[in-house]
């Protein structure tokens, strides 16, 4: 604002003659009132004031306002701090900012990381992390994990029955409507044993790995029955839990109450049974009917089922040595 008068001016301390500035409490002559930092007058009515000093805007801006770490440039606007130090949001975005491992954009607020990446929250949960294997939603809090490895949400664990000889969860879409016996995973059922000659090709193949080993049946042509779970019961006469998958038969003959001899009628397996499982159970069985030929009697309970158990756990390592052998692996001897 100017008007005539007579005031001292500030800048100079001597009187004024004429027009003058009224600024920061004080007349000036206008060539006297002057930017603290190019000392060029401030001719336009924008000025900025620090500590009692006058400055352009622009030179106020390249002294006192912050600098972009990056560019350098004053930072006029919004910015980012990282570090201690601050940036243009446009040089954070591009120069230093996060991006992320999937779709290598910069990242903004919220983000995860996973294994030392860093992903958006959408990019994340939609391309990274697990999904429920029985309905597909994305894990993205606690989840359980089943002994095979496979991740699902844990309201699923009391929500679908599980597979009565794997353990997995069975959900309704997988479910086998025309089996009422037991529960089976399509895994499982894929490969159950329900013909009874897909049962005696596999019983023969056992029987000449087992002899082959030197556990001798003397040529005594032992039968394989698949048999429904009743039935199952009914050969075992009390003598085994109801979990119990097979039962080896068997004649005893007497004479004056003593006896003659055990013959070995055959071995009944649960219907349906996984392949692998039948064949464990076969080998286990088969245990029982070695000792039998054998006359072998009167053992405790608990060493018949051990030796049979150990047969199986022999035959097991017998056909893990044959995989790696089949794959090439390398067999260490010490």
């Amino acid at each position: 604002m100017t008007r005539p008068s007579q005031p001292l001016c500030r800048g100079c301390g001597q009187s004024i003659n004429g027009y003058y500035l009224s600024a920061l409490g004080a007349a000036w002559h206008p060539e006297h009132f002057v930017c603290a930092t190019c000392h060029q007058p401030i001719n336009n009515t924008q000025v900025n004031v620090r500590e009692g000093k006058p400055y352009h805007t622009q030179c106020y801006r390249d002294r006192f306002d912050p600098r972009c770490a990056y560019c350098h440039k004053p930072i006029t606007t919004q910015y980012y701090t990282h570090n201690g130090a601050s940036y243009h949001l446009e040089c954070y975005q591009e120069h230093i900012g996060p991006r992320c491992q999937y779709c290598h954009k910069p990242i903004l607020g919220q983000y995860y990381t996973h294994e030392g990446a860093f992903y958006h929250s959408e990019c994340y949960r939609d391309h990274v992390v697990p999904r429920c294997a029985y309905c597909g939603k994305p894990l993205m809090s606690e989840y359980l994990v089943d002994h095979w490895g496979t991740k699902y949400c844990k309201e699923h664990q009391g929500q679908y029955p599980t597979c009565a000889f794997c353990g997995r969860l069975v959900p309704p879409q997988q479910q086998d409507p025309q089996s009422s016996e037991h529960v089976r995973c399509p895994i499982c059922r894929a490969s159950a044993v329900e013909s009874l000659p897909q049962a005696r090709a596999i019983f023969q193949g056992l029987m000449q790995q087992l002899n082959a080993q030197g556990l001798q049946f003397n040529n005594i042509p032992l039968q394989i029955e698949l048999v429904d779970r009743a039935r199952l019961a009914q050969l075992l006469n009390g003598r085994s839990g109801v979990d119990a998958l097979g039962v080896t038969t068997h004649s005893t003959h007497m004479l004056n109450g003593q006896v003659v001899r055990t013959e070995v009628n055959g071995i009944a397996v649960l219907r349906g049974l996984p392949s692998t499982l039948f064949r464990g159970v076969c080998v286990h069985e088969l245990g029982h009917a070695w000792l039998t030929l054998q006359g072998i009697r009167g053992l405790p309970s608990w060493a018949e089922e051990g030796f049979c158990e150990s047969c199986l756990s022999y035959w097991k390592l017998l056909r893990h040595i044959a995989e790696e052998l089949a794959d090439g692996t390398t067999m260490m001897q010490a």
